[in-house]
């Protein structure tokens, strides 16, 4: 809810009604005895709108992007006027950045739709064929990635990745956020399962479409990403052949209790809920080439995490590599991105058997 209008009788509210990958600012009457009618939209441009607006409705700050232009700021009002606060600094044609493409395909269970952005192969993808697949993932609870908004296409990690001859899939897998909750709730009790499927399912229709490569792909993401992306490589080895998990949840037992006992409860009583959704208990089953990243400062997932993997693998009789982020906390900042990002996409596109950027060689 945005406000309420008690002189106008109605409720401002965002929500999704002209589409999932788009927010909307709407109004509806707060007459119970009223004719049910549908609801007034008030945002003007196709997008993603974002609001603050004043506690009686009248007028709100409208923050809009899209996948072709960066954020414009405008103060509107309720009588039809507005003011433009601040342009759009620039537009992806001046950066030279190709917009992905929104698409909806089908959840593993053969009939939930769920939504995707594909990031279309630049560089080395001239011959006609179908390109190789990287899969960004995050997959987790409380976010939505597949966007009709600016910070959709200006992901830089993405866009690089496209740029060096991989096209790169976004998926918002079930159990992420603002579907409803039968949409969310396939999670409960089992972590990385459905997820996992869908995010497999969605592959698969992008391979049959001629999108992808029918070939072994790649995966790579942070945090519940980092979760997903071992998960996937454990439970789907002959499609994720090659990953990059960057601070990963590695067991949920030693994870925000409060985060995580919603969906599995606590492990005294759902032991076999933490068992099912332990990335360590999965170690043995990875057969793909991963890399670990992680800030030895992480306050959010600490370091453990990675460590007790390192474990995990090498009882499974083998090694991977663990880069450690000297100092740095959940979220990399200053050159430590650059280092992360190069280690991601060095790894992922070597993987791929696709050339390196001259900038990637050394690494």
């Amino acid at each position: 809810m945005a406000a309420i209008s008690m002189a106008r009788g109605e409720v401002l509210f965002s929500a999704t009604r002209d589409g999932v990958v788009e927010r909307h600012l709407y109004a509806v009457s707060l007459d119970a005895r009223q004719p049910v009618t549908d609801p007034q939209r008030l945002s003007v441009e196709p997008g993603w709108h974002e609001f603050v607006a004043q506690p009686d409705g009248e007028r709100w700050i409208d923050t809009w992007s899209s996948l072709e232009h960066a954020a414009a700021v405008t103060l509107r009002s309720r009588d039809g006027s507005a003011i433009r606060i601040h342009e759009p600094l620039t537009t992806a044609a001046q950066e030279g950045l190709d917009p992905p493409e929104l698409m909806e395909l089908i959840g593993a269970d053969g009939r939930t739709p769920i939504q995707a952005a594909v990031y279309r192969a630049g560089r080395g993808s001239g011959s006609g064929e179908p390109a190789p697949g990287v899969v960004s993932v995050y997959g987790g609870p409380h976010r939505q990635y597949v966007q009709r908004s600016w910070e959709v296409t200006a992901d830089p990690l993405r866009q690089y990745l496209a740029q060096s001859g991989a096209t790169v899939v976004v998926v918002d897998n079930r159990g992420s956020t603002d579907r409803g909750a039968a949409f969310e709730s396939v999670i409960e009790g089992q972590l990385g399962r459905n997820e996992v499927a869908d995010q497999a399912a969605a592959v698969r229709q992008l391979q049959e479409q001629g999108v992808l490569r029918q070939a072994r792909v790649g995966i790579y993401g942070g945090s519940y990403g980092g979760f997903m992306t071992l998960m996937a490589m454990a439970r789907e080895p002959e499609l994720f052949s090659v990953g990059v998990a960057v601070a990963p949840v590695t067991d949920w037992s030693g994870y925000d209790t409060a985060y995580t006992e919603r969906y599995l409860g606590t492990p005294a009583d759902h032991p076999e809920a933490y068992q099912r959704s332990s990335a360590l208990a999965h170690a043995a089953d990875v057969r793909g080439s991963l890399l670990l990243i992680h800030g030895t400062f992480d306050e959010n997932v600490h370091l453990r995490h990675s460590t007790r993997l390192v474990d995990a693998f090498r009882s499974a009789g083998r090694e991977v590599e663990l880069v450690e982020l000297s100092g740095q906390r959940h979220r990399a900042r200053g050159p430590a991105i650059r280092v992360r990002d190069g280690r991601t996409a060095a790894h992922l596109l070597r993987g791929l058997g696709l050339p390196l950027p001259e900038e990637l060689r050394e690494l």
